[in-house]
């Protein structure tokens, strides 16, 4: 029995030895810009404005586990900056002469999240085609509120950092993210162009009276580069 215990255990070594070694790794880096905006709350549309889309930045870093030729696994450590803008304003009649009075508004949140990919690609040596998808969970590190008062010109921007806490925001936030890409072989690795799609499923404020209905959802466009080890 102990014979027939050691001989299992000591095949099942080799065959996972050989399967790691055989498996093409690559670890690579990639950074843009991410554009998002929140879904509009539909208990409060009359007295909000518009949530508008924000441009933010993307960067991540990344590993990918090559099981064949067309499957892969990505899992990234990303850094992306993501909210939504607002405008008010009105125009005052000063000689027959409009002079537009408002403010403007960025509401810009940074999170660090953990997608997880599953990458579907076809093509051959020189240039790749290649979609992926997967779950996503992240964190929100910081806020911060950037107005930009607005009379006949625009005066300097007021950034205020946002207490997230104090606004009950939930900072663990679950996604899914799906997108497509074009990589090229270039010199050691391969060079990446990759745009996504993300939507949150987490409510990012949980009132107890009022349950807002607002969600994170954005679009990002990076390039990249990995190399294989």
């Amino acid at each position: 029995m102990k014979t027939t215990r050691w001989f299992f255990l000591t095949s099942l070594a080799c065959l996972l030895s050989v399967s790691f070694a055989s498996a093409q790794w690559s670890v690579g880096v990639r950074g843009g810009a991410y554009t998002g905006t929140v879904t509009q709350p539909e208990l409060i549309t009359s007295v909000t404005p518009d949530f508008r889309w924000s441009p933010g930045a993307s960067a991540a870093v990344f590993a990918e586990y090559q099981f064949s030729d067309y499957l892969a696994l990505r899992p990234e450590v990303t850094f992306q900056q993501k909210g939504f803008q607002m405008k008010e304003g009105t125009n005052m009649n000063m000689g027959g002469i409009p002079i537009p009075l408002g403010l403007r508004s960025a509401y810009r949140v940074n999170y660090v999240e953990t997608p997880v990919l599953l990458k579907l690609s076809t093509g051959g040596e020189g240039a790749r085609l290649y979609a992926i998808a997967g779950p996503s969970v992240g964190y929100a590190t910081s806020a911060r509120l950037v107005t930009h008062p607005q009379a006949l010109l625009e005066f300097r921007p007021i950034r205020t950092n946002v207490n997230l806490d104090a606004i009950n925001y939930q900072r663990f936030e679950f996604s899914a993210v799906a997108g497509a890409g074009l990589s090229v072989k270039a010199g050691a690795g391969e060079l990446m162009a990759e745009a996504r799609y993300q939507h949150g499923f987490t409510r990012l404020v949980d009132v107890p009276v009022v349950r807002a209905n607002a969600r994170n959802q954005g679009v990002s466009v990076s390039l990249g580069y990995k190399i294989p080890f």
